[in-house]
């Protein structure tokens, strides 16, 4: 009888549980975070060279505008930091927020800019006071003039680093000729409204410089040079996150179904959320939840995937819901994060930036086979176990299937369990 071959009835397979020090499943996706100054009423702008000192401004305004212009800044911009702070990119991203996007001003072409500074017989630099700079705005039609000055300083200071090595089993001692390089890129930007020539905000930007190279590095030295583009970048990612949104790479656990009846659907559901299917972990979730309402587990994971997508409303509810069934910090933090959210939502919308709400909807045979019931065949891959056409054990046998092989199963009656086999066939 294959009753008696059962290993065990599964919600989907059968698991090891995790030790309780080691983090279970996370998902990590880019989330849109709002600008530290909202602009209001600003939707044109244009940017003028900083002043530098020790600095290119020029070249500095014009990696600011580009930072501007990017659709998803942050996205596409994971990456490590090297040597002295120079860039190295890693990996590219995604974000399941619809509708969101970094880019939520209009920018005036440097070269347009220039030709009015030319005309008008005004000097192209953050030197502009905001009489002249609201006056260059009101010519380009922009709502508001980003000016500015931009800094660096890079100094190297030599010192001699022992090292110890082993010859012929002595040890001896010997001194390497080292340079310790500190240094500093910073930026106070303002805006100035053209329209009012009042300044609607105004922000300080460092960025410090730190490193050491000895002789026997691999690496060489960057120059100066090397080192202050490297750091224009990260300074004019900084202002320009200060004056529009950007998007930040998060990283939110799941937390584990301890629920034994569940903790099967709960691993598919994670395993789903995790590669960011998060219709179809919603939809496990989901039907665990009709089930068990009352588990905090499941309500803290479908807020995550409410958040990540940016259902904020609905998140806040199951973190509520959660935090009630459940005194947990996390849970506290997830709830104030949700307000926090909600709250941001109109300013986010004042730069044009409405976040879509997004709907689960998995296929109906995707949700049928995730949370479908499963039995594991007892035995071996040399077993061949009998499959019959009724549940009883003198009923014909329609297959014979070898030990170890996981069913879907279409119904239980008694003791039997129907199950579907491949090819379409179904069996006892």
């Amino acid at each position: 009888m294959l009753a008696a071959n059962i290993v065990a009835l599964l919600t989907a397979a059968v698991l090891i549980a995790d030790p309780p020090t080691v983090v279970y499943k996370k998902m990590r996706v880019f989330v849109l975070i709002p600008p530290d100054q909202i602009l209001p009423g600003v939707k044109k702008l244009a940017v003028l060279d900083f002043a530098g000192q020790g600095a290119d401004g020029r070249s500095f305004a014009d990696v600011l505008t580009s930072r501007l212009f990017e659709k998803q800044r942050g996205i596409q911009d994971i990456r490590t930091t090297g040597l002295f702070g120079i860039r190295s990119r890693s990996q590219e991203g995604q974000t399941l927020q619809q509708g969101a996007f970094t880019d939520v001003f209009a920018l005036i072409e440097r070269n347009r800019l220039a030709q009015v500074l030319q005309e008008q017989r005004l000097a192209q630099s953050g030197l502009l006071d905001v009489a002249q700079a609201a006056q260059v705005g009101k010519i380009l039609g922009v709502d508001a003039i980003v000016v500015g000055t931009v800094s660096f300083t890079l100094t190297d200071r030599p010192l001699r680093e022992e090292r110890s090595y082993t010859q012929n089993r002595r040890q001896y001692t010997r001194y390497v000729s080292c340079v310790e390089r500190q240094g500093l890129m910073k930026a106070h930007t303002s805006v100035v409204s053209t329209e009012s020539g009042q300044v609607l905000g105004s922000v300080d930007r460092p960025v410090p410089i730190t490193g050491k190279h000895c002789q026997d590095d691999n690496e060489s030295l960057p120059t100066p040079q090397a080192v202050a583009e490297a750091s224009s970048h990260d300074l004019a990612e900084a202002i320009a996150n200060y004056l529009a949104p950007h998007f930040e790479l998060r990283e939110f656990e799941l937390e584990k179904i301890r629920s034994k009846q569940f903790e099967g659907l709960g691993e598919r559901a994670a395993e789903f959320a995790e590669a960011l299917r998060v219709d179809e972990a919603y939809a496990i979730y989901k039907s665990i939840h009709d089930q068990d309402p009352y588990s905090p587990e499941v309500l803290v994971d479908l807020a995550i995937l409410n958040e990540v997508v940016g259902n904020w409303r609905q998140a806040k509810e199951f973190y509520d819901q959660a935090f009630q069934l459940k005194k947990s910090d996390d849970y506290k933090r997830g709830l104030d994060r949700m307000t926090r959210s909600l709250s941001f939502r109109d300013a986010l919308a004042q730069l044009g930036v409405v976040i879509q709400e997004h709907t689960f909807a998995a296929a109906a045979e995707d949700v049928a086979r995730a949370t479908a019931k499963l039995v594991e065949i007892r035995g071996g891959g040399e077993d061949r176990i009998p499959i019959r056409a009724q549940p009883d054990e003198h009923s014909e046998v329609v297959a014979s299937v070898p030990g170890g092989v996981t069913f879907q199963v279409v119904r239980e009656e008694g003791d039997w369990f129907r199950v579907k086999l491949l090819g379409g066939k179904e069996g006892y």
